[in-house]
């Protein structure tokens, strides 16, 4: 006799890659130059959790950034973004930043699949 024995299933990490458009707070501000990215970029690589991070500057009205991260769902993932973007800029001296526009994606093959997300 086969018994079918089944077990909750484990929280499941996804990776998550998220796209947003930031803003300088302080208007009239040049746009960043990569000595002036790089420590941003550099610590959101080091943070636990991210796998992958890109920041481009848009003339001088802020940033495009995408990063690659651990979160158990899509609003989870945002959020994580949207506060280490905001914390890394700070750190960069870019000063404080808002967010525009934002994408959210599950990237396939890494943990499980899951949705997409855009605001």
């Amino acid at each position: 006799m086969l018994k079918l024995v089944t077990t909750a299933p484990a929280t499941a990490v996804l990776t998550w890659m998220v796209h947003l458009r930031v803003e300088y707070a302080a208007a009239g501000r040049p746009a960043a130059g990569e000595d002036e990215l790089e420590p941003m970029v550099e610590l959101m690589k080091r943070t636990d959790g991210v796998c992958a991070a890109a920041v481009v500057p848009l003339d001088s009205s802020g940033l495009a950034v995408a990063v690659g991260l651990s979160a158990p769902d899509a609003v989870a993932a945002l959020e994580r973004a949207r506060e280490l973007v905001a914390a890394c800029a700070r750190y960069a001296r870019l000063g404080a930043v808002t967010v525009h526009r934002v994408g959210v994606v599950a990237v396939p093959g890494v943990g499980e699949t899951g949705g997409r997300a855009d605001a």
